[in-house]
């Protein structure tokens, strides 16, 4: 039986859910299972809760797959992408289509980005005899947007026709840029007369921009398509219940998922990836926006009715759902609640899977971005009851045997709370177009409500909590939540002020040497005296930081690669000291590593190299615990 892992961003959005249909009509046509592995991306600030949101890809046993589909351009999430993939290369035991991305490193499944707007000018050249047609581009760094810009530039060439500089604009790829690019488009240059026209029609690289355009036209009293024809790519559902409908282009995405199915077909049976694959369905929508049409999608119309229903629904039981679980302080309180909130929506089953306490207690356990080897069914959702377990498994696995089926299809979405990953939800459904608004909504709300449950039966007494909250009991410095408070206050003040600073990341050698041969007590005493040494070398505004059992880090505000270096050698002076005084029968040994966080760094990718660094040291040593 075939397994395929789908990894996608907002799985309810429209292209999504269009690639997800196809996908999941195709592996159940061949009775292969399908796991389908779902985040919400960026939709805070805050650089750990994203950090959190990409922790879906260490979920999965990558090599237990018979193959991979990505929608990578669906992660919202900085350098999701990049992680995910070289995991998936260092795997390397199947294969990976990427879709709507080139990657030479997989396989990749396009659409044809160059022939539809080539067809769309055509259309207004030729059908409506226009001269003056002006281009709104996506994304510069985006291949599909620099095929869809010269596919413009080529046909307004072929036909002799002038591209001046402000006859291009560059967008975003959404809704936001409509009247900074018709103020482009309208700009005074040098070749700017009082009398010049308006551009007869402005192709857009996709229906979001297209329609923002319509918007600013029609705040300045310009008529659509009177005066000006503007069209679209993608074919969105608000392009078909605009006023007037949008001219674009539809690219069925729901065959787009279907055939990336028949490619791993194809690899599995050693066949050539595209053998008998065609291209993916694209069909010209010509409607009202350049005048050739003024019918109304009725379809689309009722389906945006109950999109708003659900959007209406998702704000007042999301409002509701978050005052009830405010009163829920147990675990059975908080998934009864959960249970009542979610059966506003079609599915079948949810399984609630929690980290392994004991494992999160040990070595590695609080670490960023990972969950326990183990997890614990610890909940069971229909939509009729919520049935308490406490099933022990592995990780890989994703849920226990008994309910594990051949052929399933399954929705896993991380639980969270800034990058405190401490479980993630399995759900069972025929209706993802319900996950649509709520899902989301409800499950921010669990991991909050978890978070701070996880929180109080932590802290028994309130005094005894403000304390620990932000400082690690043991060895009494900042613990991993303070240390993201320093780290996401250093980062803001870097984007304001462009000061840098770096991040020393440092592991503690042989903890487990120390605790088999000395107890676990000399192993505590032995992590307090490091703790010590980093504290006394953090610097002037410096902060030093336990993060995880062995793992410490350390924010230097400094701009000096010197000073930091210098730094990092004092406290590998210091241990050398306290190994020379004699008083314990081990050593104590430390591997470091740091990088500069500054604005051409980010602060995921600075905390990744600072580990990164910090390994290299680690896998160079064999720690013998000898003094």
């Amino acid at each position: 039986m075939k397994k395929i892992a789908f990894f996608v961003g907002e799985v309810s959005a429209e292209y999504q859910t269009e690639v997800a249909g196809g996908i999941i009509a195709e592996v159940q046509k061949q009775g292969y299972s399908l796991h389908i592995f779902n985040n919400f991306g960026s939709y805070s600030s805050n650089v750990f809760q994203c950090y959190g949101e990409k922790s879906i890809i260490h979920i999965p046993d990558l090599a237990s797959y018979d193959g991979v589909i990505l929608a990578g351009d669906t992660f919202n999430v900085e350098g999701m992408y990049e992680e995910l993939t070289e995991m998936l290369q260092q795997t390397g035991s199947c294969p990976v289509i990427c879709l709507r991305r080139e990657d030479k490193r997989f396989y990749s499944l396009l659409a044809d980005n160059y022939e539809p707007i080539c067809g769309m000018v055509e259309h207004f050249i030729q059908a409506h005899g226009f001269q003056r047609i002006c281009f709104m581009s996506g994304k510069r760094e985006m291949e599909d947007a620099r095929l869809r810009l010269k596919a413009y530039r080529d046909t307004m060439e072929k036909h002799g026709l002038p591209v001046t500089e402000h006859m291009v604009f560059y967008g975003n790829y959404w809704k936001t840029m409509g009247d900074a690019a018709l103020d482009w488009f309208l700009e005074e240059g040098p070749d700017r007369t009082e009398d010049r026209p308006l551009p007869q029609a402005i192709v857009c690289a996709n229906d979001y921009m297209a329609i923002s355009i319509c918007d600013a036209l029609h705040k300045r009293g310009i008529l659509v398509p009177d005066q000006v024809c503007v069209s679209g790519f993608d074919d969105v559902q608000e392009s078909r219940v605009a006023i007037p409908a949008l001219t674009t282009v539809k690219v069925s995405y729901r065959d787009m998922g279907r055939r990336a199915v028949q490619m791993l077909e194809n690899l599995w049976q050693g066949r050539d990836a595209g053998e008998g694959i065609g291209r993916v369905e694209i069909v010209s929508k010509y409607r009202g926006s350049c005048g050739c049409a003024q019918s109304i999608d009725r379809e689309a119309v009722r389906n945006l009715f109950h999109y708003k229903e659900q959007l209406q629904s998702a704000l007042y039981h999301g409002n509701a759902m978050y005052v009830d679980l405010e009163n829920a302080d147990t675990f059975r309180a908080l998934m009864n609640t959960g249970r009542a909130y979610i059966s506003t929506i079609r599915f079948h089953q949810i399984f609630i899977c929690m980290c392994d306490e004991q494992e999160r207690q040990e070595e590695k356990a609080a670490m960023m971005n990972q969950y326990t080897e183990h997890m614990v069914l610890r909940n069971i959702m229909s939509m009729t009851e919520d049935t308490p377990h406490e099933e022990r498994f592995p990780r890989s696995e994703l849920l226990p045997a008994d309910y594990r089926r051949e052929g399933e299809i399954l929705y896993i979405t991380p639980l969270h709370e800034g990058n405190d990953c401490f479980g993630y939800v399995v759900l069972t459904t025929d209706w993802p177009d319900d996950l649509r608004y709520q899902f989301q909504i409800w499950i921010s709300s669990m991991s909050m409500a978890l978070a701070k449950l996880q929180m109080y039966e932590e802290n028994q007494a309130l005094n005894e909590m403000r304390m620990q909250y932000a400082r690690d009991e043991l060895t009494g410095i900042p613990n991993r939540r303070e240390m993201e408070k320093v780290l996401q206050k250093r980062y803001n003040c870097l984007k304001q002020k462009g000061e840098s600073f770096y991040v020393v990341s440092v592991d503690m050698d042989g903890l487990k040497y120390i605790n088999d041969n000395f107890g676990h007590l000399e192993g505590d005493a032995a992590l307090t005296a490091l703790a010590e040494i980093l504290a006394q070398e953090q610097g002037e505004k410096g902060v030093a930081a336990r993060t995880g059992g062995d793992e410490f880090q350390i924010c230097m505000a400094v701009q000096s690669q010197e000073i930091v270096e210098s730094r990092i050698a004092a406290i590998r002076r210091s241990i050398e000291r306290f190994n020379e005084s004699g008083n314990k029968p081990y050593a104590l040994s430390a591997s470091i590593g740091y990088a500069r966080c500054d604005q051409c760094v980010p602060l995921l990718n600075c905390l990744q190299q600072a580990d990164k660094s910090m390994y290299r040291e680690k896998s160079g040593k064999k720690y013998t615990g000898k003094r």
